[in-house]
């Protein structure tokens, strides 16, 4: 994981933005869900609730931007069985925030690290233009 605390690594993050594809991009917002995600659930399980709240809100941004990233109109059933998916691994990310506990992190993570790995084949690896 990048420390963005570093000035270089900001820039370098920044480059690796502006520079990727879409696809990348989406990739990039799975990655750092589940990073985030993991981060909060050491955090919790550290006894430090409230700095795991701050990655688990991390995390529920990044879910709020996968869900606005859907195009319902092109994207027909699956773009509405993706935004299920993401509302449920949502729900889970908020109810770890308020009950500080880390066993729906662990859930939300369950169901988001295989659509990453999906994603990441067919868009990223596979090739495929997401526009």
């Amino acid at each position: 994981m990048i420390d963005v605390a570093h000035p270089d690594a900001n820039r370098y993050l920044e480059q690796q933005i502006a520079t990727a594809t879409p696809a990348m991009l989406t990739s990039m917002l799975f990655d750092a869900l589940v990073a985030n995600s993991f981060r909060a659930i050491d955090l919790f399980e550290a006894g430090d609730k409230i700095s795991g709240r701050r990655w688990l809100i991390r995390a529920q941004e990044i879910v709020i931007e996968l869900r606005f990233s859907l195009d319902a109109e092109r994207g027909g059933d699956l773009a509405r069985n993706l935004d299920r998916i993401y509302d449920f691994a949502y729900q889970q990310l908020l109810s770890a925030s308020s009950n500080g506990d880390p066993s729906p992190v662990r859930v939300a993570v369950e169901i988001i690290t295989p659509l990453r790995e999906s994603w990441r084949a067919a868009c990223v690896d596979g090739g495929v233009t997401v526009r």
